[in-house]
């Protein structure tokens, strides 16, 4: 449904997004939603035409059900397919849909030395998070997510362990089992985004689940998007995003939603081999939405103590993350960026100081 400028932003607020009370022109925007894998999408463009916006939406629906047939694991599909075929230890090809998420599983587990690894589906299995395609309830996931037992699989499944050979996949890891999870929604936004600008659309906010993607402008002005409390119970601060920039945001209330969601679930910590208890929520803003959606990751293992040096492993600067004591540890470039909803909030800052430049920045 499309509405003019002074409606979207009470519709844009509802959605969990919002934007800047005063804008340099007067542009209507045009707005549309869908959900992807369980997830609830929005996106938002100005300054372009009622018939081109409705043409857009109807592309960009269509390119979410690429999301939905290739990487989800909970359903049967290119990802699940590739997961049996893994198991098996023979050489195979798989689609090209597939090979990117590998590629880059690969370079961020290598990256966070191994806190983020896409390729630990495995145990989420094993604590009954797949149980949900089979049309049990969400409360008995919940129940054996909470007294997983710790259980560590030999040999521990790495994605470093899968061979890429042009199109062909092989591993002699049995316990190899893929699922993007929060990997898959920072490629998705940046599918959407390029889909956007491919259509000559330069100007647009893409809300995937409660994480953001910024394409150009409001009408001049910054988009400005709210961060969650780490208990997802109100907004803890609003930022506002330059073109480009994405807002990942990983929080351990996201796995209330597990049932619906093959995208959030539960953070696996490889030291312990059960859940992350320590954090509470991680975001991470950066250009790069699949390199933040894998830093959030990495970092919200890292935990309290950890975090800085995880950050600096990963290439990013603009991090906040809540321990579950609700402290908020960030970095001094994030801090400078947040309009914060509560005065004098506790919060640690810190400088994140790098021997080299990353490659990444």
């Amino acid at each position: 449904m499309l509405k003019e400028t002074n409606h979207m932003v009470l519709f844009l607020a509802a959605a969990g997004l919002l934007l800047l009370p005063a804008c340099t022109k007067n542009d209507p925007v045009y707005s549309t939603s869908f959900t992807v894998a369980g997830e609830r999408t929005h996106i938002a463009i100005t300054s372009t035409s009622k018939t081109r916006a409705l043409h857009i939406f109807s592309q960009l629906k269509e390119d979410s059900l690429y999301i939905e047939k290739y990487w989800n694991p909970l359903r049967s599909g290119t990802l699940r397919r590739t997961n049996t075929l893994l198991a098996s230890g023979k050489q195979f090809s798989a689609p090209p849909s597939i090979i990117p998420m590998i590629k880059l599983s690969q370079k961020y587990a290598q990256l966070s030395n191994g806190k983020y690894d896409a390729a630990r589906g495995k145990y989420l299995h094993s604590w009954g998070y797949y149980s949900n395609q089979e049309g049990e309830a969400a409360s008995a996931t919940k129940t054996s997510l909470s007294t997983a037992s710790g259980e560590s699989l030999l040999p521990p499944p790495r994605s470093s362990d899968v061979s890429i050979d042009d199109f062909r996949l092989q591993t002699d890891n049995p316990n190899v089992m893929f699922d993007f999870g929060l990997l898959g929604k920072g490629y998705s936004l940046e599918m959407f985004a390029k889909s956007l600008r491919e259509n000559g659309i330069y100007n647009a906010i893409i809300n995937l689940g409660g994480d953001f993607k910024a394409v150009g402008t409001r009408s001049g002005e910054p988009w400005n998007i709210g961060i969650p409390r780490g208990d997802n119970t109100g907004v803890l601060a609003t930022i506002n995003i330059a073109e480009g920039e994405s807002v990942m945001t990983l929080g351990s209330y996201r796995a209330q939603s597990i049932a619906s969601s093959p995208l959030n679930y539960p953070v696996y910590d490889p030291a312990t081999h059960a859940p992350v208890e320590h954090t509470t929520s991680v975001t991470v803003l950066h250009r790069d939405a699949a390199l933040a959606s894998a830093a959030a990751q990495a970092i919200f293992v890292a935990g309290p103590q950890l975090w800085q040096q995880t950050a600096i492993e990963m290439g990013v600067d603009e991090v906040l993350l809540i321990d579950n004591r609700g402290k908020i540890h960030l970095t001094a470039s994030m801090y400078d960026r947040l309009d914060f909803t509560q005065i004098n909030p506790d919060v640690e800052i810190s400088t994140l100081e790098r021997k080299t430049t990353h490659p990444n920045l």
